[in-house]
């Protein structure tokens, strides 16, 4: 009767495990479909975004004195606004506990108050563990984000700096190299540091502005912005889809592996059984003849 039992369990271990299997096959093809979709997007973005970066650094050079708003940084920065981009689910593998400590990192380097944005549940989660009041959340985030979206969240940071409720803004996101490689990162957002602040002068005095650099940076920082915040956005998306894929795919894996032992096991417990009653046979047997 044990083994019978032993037999019935295993039976319905490996029952149980192949539907795990099912699922976890399920989800990696969802976060593969994702991820294409989402890296598509990415890579369209990026030569644009570093164009107009690059044009940003070279109206920025013709002007001697940058006096707009966004660009002037303040004497002394007391609140930081912070922008933390996380999933809204986890089986991701570490990409969610991955920003936590970078996050609690940044924000024990810096002695000044923080005042957090949340992207993704997660991160309205970290936020609330810290016992710290989230200015603004933003969940269930679409793969496809629609670009009126991206406007009202860079719309309402630059409204936060404009009035002084914060004196710089950095967004933590996680940068996306590839399928396999990602990491957390931190980028300045407010106030704008044009390339000529950080290094050499780019080269544009080839070119001749109408009408002047001043008026046509008025048009292009808002959509500079904008797009490097669509751009950081869908970094910190592509490395979810591609963590929740890579985790997927380990636990597909697993439970094959899995599956083979709890076969092996099963087998082994039927040979044992199929002996044990042959030898009651055989020994009745012999007891009848003797």
């Amino acid at each position: 009767m044990p083994a019978v039992q032993s037999i019935r369990v295993i039976r319905r271990k490996i029952r149980a495990v192949g539907n795990i299997k099912k699922i976890t096959r399920a989800m990696q093809m969802v976060s593969a479909s994702k991820l294409k979709k989402v890296q598509e997007r990415l890579l369209e973005l990026r030569p644009y975004s570093d164009k107009i970066r690059e044009f940003l650094g070279g109206l920025a050079g013709q002007i001697k004195e940058l006096r707009l708003p966004l660009f002037v940084p303040r004497e002394e920065v007391k609140t930081l606004g912070l922008v933390v981009m996380m999933a809204d689910k986890g089986l991701c593998g570490s990409y969610n506990s991955n920003m936590m400590r970078f996050t609690q990192r940044f924000i024990e380097n810096r002695k000044v108050a923080i005042r957090p944005v949340a992207v993704g549940r997660k991160s309205v989660d970290f936020f609330r563990k810290q016992s710290m009041d989230v200015k603004a959340s933003y969940i269930q985030m679409p793969t496809d984000v629609p670009f009126g979206k991206i406007k009202e969240m860079t719309r309402d940071l630059v409204q936060g700096f404009i009035s002084g409720e914060v004196d710089e803004v950095h967004l933590l996101f996680t940068r996306y190299v590839n399928a396999m490689t990602f990491s957390p990162g931190a980028v300045k957002f407010l106030p704008i540091e044009p390339e000529t602040a950080k290094g050499e002068p780019k080269p544009a005095a080839d070119y001749e502005f109408e009408p002047e650099p001043e008026k046509i940076l008025e048009k292009l920082i808002p959509r500079y912005l904008e797009v490097t915040f669509h751009r950081l956005l869908l970094e910190s998306m592509s490395s979810e889809h591609a963590a929740r894929m890579n985790a997927m795919r380990n636990a597909t894996d697993n439970a094959t592996e899995l599956i083979s032992t709890l076969t092996l096991q099963y087998n082994k417990a039927r040979q044992a059984g199929i002996t044990r009653e042959l030898l009651d046979i055989v020994g009745g047997a012999e007891a009848l003849k003797g």
